[in-house]
């Protein structure tokens, strides 16, 4: 006999939950517009948005024939620490029908997605990004990574980099396929990249009139080992020229690639300001430019990453130091991960695999929550600042010894919401 967990308390009399199907497309997105506060055009949901869902991994709460909370997942690979690309369930499309809040519909819809990961044995880890970012921690899930957000004055100065190459400008059916073939290159190389199916691609950098939020359409620039997508504006002031440069994704293999794409950027004649929403918190124009203080940078949280097996999970990633620890893991919502457990982490560039997490019934070394590991376990957050904010407690030589062993190079990055 297990007693009944917070988690595993029913919702409310009368509703009901079930896996969506085709039929219920439509209700589906009407929820999720009423939800969102916005609901895309007819055209924009039948061509852009409802390709990309994958309605076989969605399930619904019902109020007799009216859906009233939803939650799906997308099928995504994960580039992990070390270059590895693991599969993981991006949950997204989490919604509850405004006047249901409050009986424990969205908990439902997040443990049942979370049980059913387990059971089948599916993905062993769960990441989304966060319309709230209060929400999500009482399930488990960790904030993995940050993203910064970047406003650039017109005509900063660069650093001198020899040898940039040049860039060429393409519409968007010629640019995608080369855009293509270049994000799967940075992302087996970046910490926190997904894959993209056709119809995610689509969405993305849909031009679609509804996307442009008053802006010009869609331009790229590509590099040899980059590219850039962006946005303009134009707008006039008492000062003169005061139009914006927005850009929706750069990414770039080389020092050369971002520094020309860069300095492409800086050239426009009539931008007061170039907007960056999106970018790494490692990203190095803070560095290419002569003038750091002149961009203005704020961060939020992006990538929660949610560790649904512990023991399928810890062998996916790659480790900077060898490492033996054991843990005390508390974990509320998967019961299957609560206990002690010893971790066995082996670095270097070919570990995969070789690492392992074993129950024991040893003392434990160190003590800490699910949602902590998962908020390490990309290297984005360090286990000794988790500890210094008394979120992790134990033997100061072991948190030491893992916080090393699942530190990163850099930070992970994520360019995308989903």
């Amino acid at each position: 006999m297990v007693a009944m967990t917070d988690a595993a308390k029913p919702i409310a009399q009368g509703l009901k939950l079930r896996s969506l199907t085709s039929a219920d497309l439509q209700n589906l997105l009407e929820l999720d517009g009423r939800a969102f506060l916005e609901l895309p055009p007819q055209d924009v949901l039948d061509q852009v948005i409802a390709p990309a869902l994958e309605l076989d991994r969605f399930t619904g709460v019902f109020d007799h024939n009216d859906i009233v909370g939803a939650a799906g997942i997308f099928s995504k690979s994960l580039t992990l620490p070390g270059g590895v690309r693991a599969p993981v369930a991006a949950v997204t499309w989490v919604s509850v029908q405004p006047g249901y809040t409050g009986q424990g519909i969205l908990r439902r819809l997040m443990t049942d997605q979370l049980k059913t990961l387990h059971e089948k044995r599916s993905e062993p880890i769960a990441l989304l990004t966060a319309s709230e970012s209060g929400i999500y921690g009482r399930f488990g899930y960790g904030l993995a990574s940050l993203s910064a957000g970047r406003q650039i004055p017109q005509g900063l100065e660069l650093r001198s980099i020899p040898q940039q190459g040049s860039v060429t400008h393409m519409k968007r059916d010629a640019a995608l396929p080369a855009i293509r073939s270049l994000h799967q290159r940075i992302a087996e190389q970046t910490t926190g990249f997904l894959s993209r199916s056709e119809a995610t691609w689509n969405y993305l950098f849909s031009d679609h009139q509804y996307f442009r939020d008053g802006q010009s359409n869609l331009e790229f620039v590509l590099h040899a080992d980059g590219y850039v997508a962006f946005r303009t504006k134009g707008s006039f002031d008492a000062r003169g020229p005061a139009g914006t440069l927005v850009i929706i994704e750069l990414c770039a293999a080389t020092p050369q690639a971002h520094a020309a794409l860069w300095a492409h950027l800086l050239s426009y004649s009539l931008v007061r300001e170039i907007s960056y929403g999106r970018s790494s918190l490692d990203d190095p124009i803070q560095d290419l430019v002569v003038d750091p203080r002149a961009i203005r940078t704020t961060t939020r949280d992006h990538l929660w990453l949610r560790i649904v097996d512990l023991d399928r999970a810890i062998g996916l990633r790659s480790y900077s130091s060898a490492a033996r620890v054991r843990v005390r893991v508390t974990d509320a919502t998967c019961p299957w991960n609560d206990g002690t457990w010893e971790l066995t982490l082996t670095a270097g560039p070919r570990s995969f695999g070789a690492s392992s997490a074993v129950r024991t019934a040893k003392l434990a070394e160190i003590v800490l929550d699910i949602s902590d590991l998962g908020a390490a376990f990309l290297g984005g957050a360090r286990i000794a600042r988790l500890a210094a904010a008394g979120r992790i407690t134990g033997d100061h030589t072991a948190i030491a010894d893992l916080d090393l062993a699942m530190s990163t190079a850099s930070a992970p990055w994520c360019p995308e919401g989903f």
